[in-house]
């Protein structure tokens, strides 16, 4: 087909609404709601028409005559009159008819600029449309006629888009134009004029082009464009009609891949929806997102017509799962598949300094007690019945008969007794009602966007008593090179504020050197615990996380790590070095913006080692020592969630299978403690990271400190020893991870499984399946394998035991899995973000 002058026939026709013409205003009454007859007349101070209907006015302004070629202006216009809340909301110009004018500006403003088109043969008409829309929905336009006349002496281009063809749907076709001018031809142009598509033009800047058009259920026209401009500006444009028909030999698409990514978001983070597909034929695919309508909640999907969609999560008071949906199309066939994504809100933000000041008797304040006491009639409501949920004291009373007699019957004699439990911190927080329990939620786990990372917790530099001259910054350092993910240090808090390093190598030749830990900078050696938090901040990188912990040090109750702490306490300066760990308990539990250590996390380090007043007491036959091993592992409800782990390797040892009954690990969860397991370096000299000593893997969103604190929050972690940090051990029971904490029915036999890699081979080891008591109730061989656990109140845990072969001795164990028998189904926990200082 071909074009002989400029007009493009534009491919929508004109509809004017209301009483708009070529150079007219529209108007259009609005009612005002009042269809009486008779209004009673107007009062002194009022409107004299307050009634009166609004009335719309839109003009696109008057005709005007321009030159081809020349840049022209409109501008239209809108109001509103009368009585109304009525207001327009949007404007939009849009050429109607005629040769094509070259928009300037936004068409979506009052005043648009455009520039004339060339023509031949004489004066043409181009007839524009402006657009109001009103905040009622009405749509109402008005039209202007622009006359170009022919004042430029230029032949136009002669066009040829090529003649109408058909093609099976998914075929490439070839858009064959061609043009001719005595000016010379400037550019060539291929658009698509219908229907709305995204197709792609290959080479569409030249006369011949190429297009793929998408596979079809049933015949349908796509109408192509070719517009050429020759060399004095004047273009022409021809159309070609290329119309797709149905395949008989087609295949579906078939989706690969699918995942939310991370597959477990909390408030405020951004979730990725990806897809990938493939089809047989190559076809070019189209994706189109959905969310279930059924979700407890709907949130807006940006780019759903891609194949990688985004969402953001908002904040939410109930952990919430949701499902996206994903369809892919080659035009005729499509596959479709959906994921899910689960959502677990944030711990409620803690009061902090500044909040508890201007609100003294808040939740988590320390004065709450006291407007418990004296709030609502506060102890009064104890005069009669000090164990009535009433009183603000009645569990204070249930466990302590004195206190019940002070409360009902208060006297000096009386409460003395009372005053003396008070002032015992562990009475205190073993009667206050307690944080959460670890047994009370779930962790939520997502396959597909969860992986394994290995790293380091427990480690020592010359801020304590590592390798004189090393820092901080050294030890990460080396780790990050050893290719970690990441190094939790801990240093000793013996010395924290004390600039000296304190090993037995100062009482040498090198002694001089050991008064100023850090011969970097030395002013960083008063200011150990800030520097350690600065270097780490330094050192992390998105492949590396360098995190800031302490380890506490009794030579009676043991050694233990605090991770993600503000603050830091002494053993050494406290009656928690010899006497009792009750201050060590009560600063743990206090809130961190008082200085205690309430957004900490520990891990019980080598358990029965380092204990100086065991080893001397053990030596009498018949005497031990209560407090050996952190008071025998009593169990602390204020401290259950945030105490997570235990050693069970360390530099080039094995503790567990040393300890009571044969496991420390498992004596421990007796106690009624959830920890999982974990491989400690404690390493003092300069290697730091090497594959000879153990790791932690952490099973995590990402390497973040946020996603490691989870992790740990999760007991979603396991053990490696040394020479095995390539060891990664996956663990299911009802295809839950380690850490889950499951409800199950009493008698159920839950499937369960295991599979262990070294490198990228399998690993055949010997496995043990253990829970209460140390007792191994399953037996295996091999590199995965499949069984059976039951439930049962006496079997509350089931964790792994990986053996060499060929020793016979652990080389890895997993964190456990958790069996509530006849409990109610648990709730996601909550993620607990790291606030801005937790990590300094």
């Amino acid at each position: 087909m071909r074009s002989m002058s400029l007009i493009l026939v534009l491919l929508f026709s004109t509809t004017i609404v209301g009483c708009g013409g070529s150079s007219s205003d529209s108007a259009r009454p609005v009612p005002s709601g009042d269809s009486n007859d008779t209004l009673d007349p107007p009062g002194p101070n009022e409107p004299t028409n307050p009634t009166s209907p609004a009335t719309i006015n839109v003009s696109a302004g008057e005709p005007i005559a321009i030159d081809e070629a020349q840049e022209f202006t409109l501008e239209g216009t809108s109001s509103v009159s009368g009585q109304s809340d009525i207001t327009i909301v949007r404007v939009r110009w849009r050429q109607i008819s005629g040769p094509a004018a070259s928009e300037l500006t936004q068409p979506d403003q009052n005043l648009v600029t455009y520039q004339a088109p060339q023509i031949e043969g004489g004066a043409e008409n181009l007839v524009f449309s402006f657009e109001a829309e009103t905040s009622a929905g009405d749509l109402l336009e008005d039209t202007v006629t622009i006359t170009v006349r022919d004042t430029i002496a230029n032949t136009l281009p002669l066009v040829d888009a090529g003649p109408d063809a058909q093609v099976i749907g998914g075929e490439t076709v070839t858009l064959n134009g061609s043009a001719e001018d005595e000016n010379g031809i400037a550019f060539y142009k291929w658009s698509i004029q219908e229907p709305d598509s995204n197709l792609t033009i290959n080479n569409a800047n030249e006369p011949v082009a190429t297009v793929t058009l998408p596979r079809t259920e049933q015949r349908k026209d796509y109408r192509f464009a070719l517009q050429v401009v020759d060399n004095l500006g004047g273009a022409s444009v021809d159309l070609v009609t290329i119309t797709s028909l149905p395949s008989s030999t087609n295949t579906a698409p078939v989706i690969q891949s699918l995942r939310a990514n991370p597959g477990v978001a909390t408030g405020g983070e951004v979730v990725r929806l990806e897809s990938s597909a493939v089809d047989f034929e190559n076809d070019q695919l189209s994706y189109q997102w959905k969310q279930a309508p059924s979700d407890p909640f709907p949130l807006a999907i940006d780019n759903a017509q891609v194949d990688t969609a985004q969402i953001v999560i908002p904040e939410i008071r109930e952990p919430a799962t949701l499902n996206f949906e994903v369809t892919v199309t080659d035009g005729a066939l499509q596959d479709i598949r959906t994921t899910q994504l689960q959502v677990v809100p944030r711990n409620e933000p803690k009061p902090g300094l500044v909040s508890c000041i201007f609100n003294l008797f808040q939740q988590g304040c320390p004065l709450q007690l006291v407007s418990d006491l004296i709030g609502d009639d506060g102890a009064l409501r104890c005069d009669e019945n000090p164990f009535s949920l009433e009183c603000p004291l009645n569990i204070l009373a249930r466990i302590s008969p004195p206190i019940a007699e002070c409360i009902s019957s208060p006297s000096a004699a009386g409460c003395g007794q009372v005053l003396g439990q008070l002032a015992d911190p562990l009475f205190v927080f073993r009667s206050l009602p307690t944080p959460q329990m670890a047994s009370e939620c779930t962790p939520a786990f997502d396959e597909q966007s969860f992986e394994h990372y290995v790293g380091v917790l427990h480690g020592h530099t010359g801020y304590s008593d590592g390798t004189i001259g090393t820092r901080p910054e050294t030890a990460f350092e080396r780790a990050k090179n050893e290719g970690l993910s990441f190094f939790g240090i801990s240093d000793h808090s013996d010395n924290a504020r004390l600039p000296l390093t304190v090993t037995g190598d100062c009482f040498s030749e090198q002694f001089l050197d050991c008064l100023i830990a850090d011969s970097e900078n030395p002013e960083d050696s008063f200011r150990k615990w800030r520097a350690t938090a600065e270097q780490a901040e330094a050192a992390t990188t998105p492949a590396f996380t360098a995190f800031r912990g302490f380890e506490w040090t009794s030579d009676r109750f043991g050694h233990l790590n605090v991770f993600f702490s503000d603050n830091v306490i002494n053993a050494k300066t406290g009656p928690g070095y010899l006497i009792s760990m009750g201050l060590f308990w009560q600063w743990f539990l206090y809130p961190e913006f008082l200085g205690g250590g309430s957004d900490g996390l520990i891990i019980f380090n080598h358990p029965g080692r380092e204990d100086l007043f065991e080893g001397i007491i053990s030596n009498i036959p018949g005497a031990g020592d209560p407090a050996y091993t952190f008071n025998d592992f009593d169990h602390v409800p204020g401290a259950n969630m945030r105490v997570v782990g235990l050693e069970v390797f360390g530099k080039g040892s094995e503790y567990d299978t040393s300890g009571k009954n044969g496991s420390w690990l498992s004596y421990a969860l007796d106690k009624g403690w959830y920890l999982g397991a974990v491989g400690s370096e404690d390493h003092h000299g300069t290697t730091w990271g090497a594959p000879s000593l153990p790791k932690t893997v952490m099973i995590a969103r990402s390497n973040s400190a946020s996603d490691i604190k989870e992790a740990m929050l999760a007991r979603r972690f396991y053990a490696v020893a040394q020479n095995f940090n390539d060891l990664r051990l996956d663990f299911r029971i009802d295809e839950a991870p380690m850490g889950s904490r499951l409800a199950r029915s009493t008698g159920e036999a839950l499937p369960a499984r295991f599979q262990l890699t070294l490198g990228d081979a399998l690993l055949n080891a010997k496995v043990e399946v253990v829970t209460s008591d140390n007792r191994v109730v399953s037996t295996l061989e091999g590199s995965q394998g499949l069984f059976k656990v039951s439930v049962s109140p006496n079997e509350r845990y089931y964790f792994l035991r990986v053996l060499n072969l060929d020793t016979g001795r652990p080389i890895a164990f997993s964190s456990p899995i958790w069996v509530e028998a006849d409990a109610a189904p648990k709730p996601f926990c909550r993620y607990e973000a790291i606030d801005g200082g937790s990590l300094l």
